[in-house]
């Protein structure tokens, strides 16, 4: 509970809510900063899942080619080459976006969850001392 009574005057009051203003104002601009990680995350793992497809369409067509009968010995070591390689940049994709994923997610609600706390708190307090100011003597 906060004791509003020790803003004894009327400048006390103002200086308090002036301070609480700019706390806002800090905490406004931390939520914008998380919303933007937020859409860059998004942007990022629709990217990494474009990229994975891709990786997985590469990888079939190497499988098909490496299954089909007849083939140079050239093209099949080419391919064979390529193959590892193409499930080497898969694997080290899909590690990346695991490690983007659940903890990162948690901590980031988190976060969000404090600042959404920390505003309603800051605004309650603006709103109480607005209150006591109007009870003070001019």
């Amino acid at each position: 509970m906060i004791d509003y009574t020790i803003l004894i005057t009327r400048a006390d009051c103002d200086t308090a809510t002036a301070e609480l203003d700019f706390e806002l104002k800090t905490f406004s601009t931390r939520d914008a900063t998380l919303d933007l990680a937020d859409e860059r995350g998004d942007r990022a793992q629709a990217s990494a899942s474009a990229q994975l497809a891709s990786l997985d369409g590469r990888i079939a067509a190497a499988e098909n080619l490496l299954a089909a009968t007849g083939i140079a010995a050239e093209l099949r070591e080419a391919t064979t080459d390529d193959l590892a390689l193409l499930r080497a940049q898969r694997t080290k994709l899909d590690k990346r976006t695991r490690q983007q994923g659940g903890v990162r997610r948690f901590l980031a609600a988190v976060d969000a969850q404090q600042v959404a706390d920390q505003v309603a708190t800051l605004t309650a307090a603006r709103a109480g001392v607005a209150a006591h100011r109007a009870t003070l003597p001019a």
